[in-house]
């Protein structure tokens, strides 16, 4: 039998973790919001470059850095709210996780910091739904623009900083982060 995830609301439905795993195709993407299954629209070359590039550039930060954690898109976190969301990148401190091996199944919490990268068929409700969950979560967001070779840091208590491609982005909290936005942008 499914073991069925609880949220916060008693009365949304619930789904399990093994009918969100077969909710849509292999090669798609998906999140849970408000207890539906929300597709996400393909990227292109660029947002796929750009993701690349940053799952690098985070890579190599974690190795220096073992006090953090870091996953790909395809990892489930859970809100606040109760829904599972799926950034593009994400770090999560160590000391968060279990000291035996991971489960497969989400994320039980939220992860430290989100790494979004703007997608051409992104809405603006997608966009303020989900800066709405990280921010009720408690979660660091990085907004990547490749349009306007761009990045918002946003923090949970509001505040939000801004650089271009001429910047390097520092996150307060991560000690010795600094992201290269010209060489994220380069392909």
């Amino acid at each position: 039998m499914a073991e069925v995830l609880q949220t916060t609301s008693s009365t949304k439905p619930k789904m399990s973790w093994e009918e969100f795993l077969t909710a849509g195709e292999e090669w798609q993407r998906w999140e849970l919001v408000d207890e539906e299954v929300e597709f996400m629209s393909p990227t292109g070359q660029q947002h796929g470059g750009v993701n690349y590039n940053l799952i690098g550039e985070l890579q190599a930060y974690t190795k220096q850095h073992r006090e953090w954690v870091g996953f790909s898109a395809e990892t489930a976190f859970t809100m606040a709210s109760g829904n599972w969301r799926c950034p593009d990148a994400a770090l999560v401190r160590a000391k968060r996780l279990p000291r035996k091996s991971l489960p497969a199944r989400p994320a039980d919490f939220a992860p430290d910091v989100a790494f979004e990268v703007y997608s051409p068929g992104d809405t603006t409700a997608q966009i303020a739904r989900k800066r709405k969950d990280y921010q009720e979560s408690g979660v660091i967001q990085v907004w990547i623009d490749p349009q306007k070779r761009g990045a918002e840091v946003a923090y949970p208590d509001g505040r939000a900083r801004y650089f271009d491609e001429q910047e390097l982005l520092v996150i307060d909290g991560l000690e010795n982060f600094a992201l290269d936005l010209k060489a994220l942008f380069g392909m």
